[in-house]
C-alpha cells in the first residue's frame, strides 16, 4: 500500500470518529412520523405454497450483506427448504439504489432478488432521512453534515407477512442505525413471530441506544420485547455487521 493510500485511510478513520463523537453528543428531537403498526391481520400471505429461505436486509447498503448470505454468514444456503430462497434488500440512501439495482438484475428463479428503495420502520409513512456521505449511515435521527432526502417508510411487520408463509425460513437482517429500537418492540406485538424467524439484530449502543428511539422506549421495555419474541420461538443471536467504514479500513 503506498503512503498516500495510508494517509487517505487515517484520514477516513478520523472523520469517521469525529462523526461518531458528534452523534453521540446529540440528542435525537425527531418525533416518530407514524405509531406501531403491529396488526397485519388483513394482509394476505404469498399464495406460493412451497417454501424457501427469506433473507430480508434492513439496511443493505451497497448489497453487502447480501454477498455474506450468499457466503453462509446467515446460515448454509444449502439448508434452505427446496434449496432455494428469495432476498429482499430494503435500504433509504439513495446513493446505492445503482449498485442495489445491479444486485437484484442477477435474480433468477430460486434465488430471487428484489430491491427496495425505503425506509424500514414499525409503520408506514412519508419522512426526511438524513443521510452522512463519510460514513454511508442514514436515518431519521438528526446526523451531523447530513443530507436531507425524502423517503417512504415501510412497515417491516407487514413486510413478513407478505413476503413468507409458514414454514419458509425467515433470516431477518436488521442494521439500521437506532430504528431497531422502535422496531423490535412494535414486532414483539404483532401476529406474524414463529420459530421460523432468526433475527440479527445490529444494536446501535454506541450511538445511544435507547435514546436513538422516536417513541420514548426504555432499556427495559426493549429488552421485554426481546424476551417476548424469544418466548415465541424468535431466535436472536449475537450480531455485529462489518459497515462499509470499516471495510474501507
Amino acid at each position: 500500500m503506498s503512503r498516500w493510500s495510508i494517509f487517505a485511510l487515517l484520514a477516513l478513520a478520523c472523520n469517521a470518529s469525529k462523526f461518531l463523537s458528534v452523534e453521540r453528543q446529540q440528542s435525537n428531537t425527531t418525533e416518530s412520523p407514524c405509531q406501531c403498526q403491529g396488526d397485519t391481520s388483513s394482509i394476505p400471505r404469498p399464495t406460493r405454497t412451497k417454501n424457501k429461505c427469506v433473507f430480508i436486509d434492513l439496511g443493505a447498503a451497497d448489497g453487502n450483506s447480501y454477498k455474506t448470505f450468499l457466503q453462509g454468514l446467515y446460515g448454509n444456503i444449502a439448508d434452505c427448504p427446496n434449496q432455494e430462497y428469495e432476498a429482499i434488500l430494503v435500504e433509504a440512501n439513495p446513493n446505492f439504489k445503482a449498485a442495489l439495482d445491479g444486485v437484484a438484475a442477477q435474480s433468477v428463479p430460486g434465488k430471487e432478488v428484489h430491491a427496495m428503495m425505503n425506509g424500514a420502520f414499525m409503520c408506514e409513512a412519508d419522512t426526511t432521512f438524513h443521510v452522512t456521505p463519510a460514513t454511508a449511515a442514514s436515518s431519521m435521527a438528526p446526523q451531523p453534515y447530513g443530507q436531507d432526502v425524502h423517503v417512504h417508510l415501510i412497515n417491516v411487520i407487514q413486510l413478513i407477512k407478505k413476503w413468507t408463509i409458514p414454514g419458509d425460513k425467515v433470516l431477518l437482517k436488521v442494521d439500521i442505525e437506532g430504528a431497531e429500537f422502535d422496531i423490535i418492540p412494535c414486532l414483539a406485538q404483532s401476529d406474524v413471530l414463529s420459530s421460523d424467524i432468526t433475527a440479527f439484530v445490529e444494536e446501535h449502543y454506541f450511538l445511544g441506544g435507547v435514546q436513538r428511539s422516536m417513541t420514548g422506549i426504555t432499556d427495559a421495555e426493549y429488552n421485554a420485547a426481546k424476551e417476548t419474541l424469544k418466548s415465541k420461538g424468535v431466535k436472536m443471536p449475537h450480531y455485529s455487521s462489518a459497515t462499509l467504514i470499516q471495510k474501507a479500513a
